[in-house]
């Protein structure tokens, strides 16, 4: 049976429990975090909570899978997430909507960028960290294959791709250190046999990381180009009054 919670309250969980974590996303039992929506870091009600899926055991039936509405205090919109029931851990998130961290302008992004990027951020939605980083990592790539010169895309590595790129000056000297600390954070992501795993606060960084260099390489110089020109005044008299 669905469990209503009154508009405005909050998970009673205990402020000082170190398990909670403001860097995460929200959930019915540590609703804070950043908001999907406004991408700030914030405290949220839950405004109501509705199981979503049963499981019956010797007769008796359990919610395993509920849906939660969190309205976060600082921009007042909701997220919905859906979390599943596990035995010795409780309520734990499966996914958020709207998924976090999202391009909400690609008019001028290709795509193969947006969506490496999309797909990435939706790893992240699930807490598949490591997967997320390695799709960064492609967008990544992707951007190699749309923006560099043909020696970058002939690069038989990413990093010397990357390189080529500087060289060319398609990405400058700061860029460098972007492209690079999201190839080789991707790299530990795809090569876990190697590297230790990722946790899901370095996937949620290395997105904004990535989310900047798309702004910046595709996003401003596309509203740049539509930009409203300015006008020169009219030389013509103003017409006189009958």
């Amino acid at each position: 049976m669905a469990e209503q919670v009154l508009a405005g309250s909050t998970d009673p969980t205990d402020e000082d429990d170190e398990t909670l974590n403001p860097d995460t996303l929200p959930s019915s039992y540590d609703p804070s975090g950043q908001c999907p929506r406004c991408e700030r870091v914030s405290n949220f009600g839950v405004m109501a909570t509705d199981d979503i899926e049963w499981r019956t055991d010797f007769g008796r039936k359990q919610a395993v899978q509920q849906c939660v509405r969190l309205r976060c205090h600082g921009c007042g919109n909701e997220t919905v997430v859906i979390e599943q029931y596990r035995s010795g851990d409780g309520w734990s998130p499966l996914l958020w909507f709207p998924k976090p961290g999202h391009l909400s302008d690609t008019t001028d992004v290709p795509d193969a960028i947006a969506g490496a990027f999309d797909e990435g951020a939706r790893c992240i939605s699930v807490e598949a960290s490591n997967a997320a980083v390695a799709m960064f990592r492609n967008a990544l790539a992707q951007i190699v294959q749309d923006k560099g010169s043909e020696d970058a895309k002939k690069a038989k590595t990413l990093n010397d791709a990357v390189k080529q790129m500087v060289v060319d000056r398609t990405l400058h000297d700061g860029f460098k250190k972007f492209a690079d600390h999201v190839r080789t954070v991707g790299n530990a992501g795809a090569h876990q046999e190697t590297w230790a795993e990722v946790p899901i606060e370095q996937a949620q960084e290395l997105r904004e990381f990535v989310k900047h260099l798309i702004d910046t390489l595709y996003v401003q110089p596309g509203r740049l180009d539509r930009a409203i020109p300015p006008k020169k005044r009219s030389t013509q008299p103003a017409p006189s009054s009958p």
